[in-house]
């Protein structure tokens, strides 16, 4: 088992190297929580799904209009100090 960015072809969950690419375009959009239909935005991912045990990771296709939307409109989750 590794934990590793499965864009490297490698599988964080079960270590397996059957790792696919494709895109995933959110229909609903990205928002706030409870914020509605009215402040989403249709992003699209990069998503890595392992063949083998269907692990996935999605990587957000990231510009600068996204990157301001998700600074000013989402949650922010704090860190976890340790």
């Amino acid at each position: 088992m590794t934990n590793g960015d499965m864009r490297n072809g490698r599988c964080g969950a079960c270590g397996g190297s059957e790792v696919c690419w494709g895109e995933y375009v959110a229909q609903a959009g990205l928002r706030r929580p409870g914020a509605g239909k009215f402040g989403a935005r249709k992003p699209v991912f990069d998503a890595y799904i392992c063949a083998a045990c269907g692990n996935t990771q999605l990587h957000l296709r990231l510009d600068a209009k996204m990157s301001s939307f998700i600074r000013n409109k989402l949650n922010w989750v704090r860190s976890q100090q340790s």
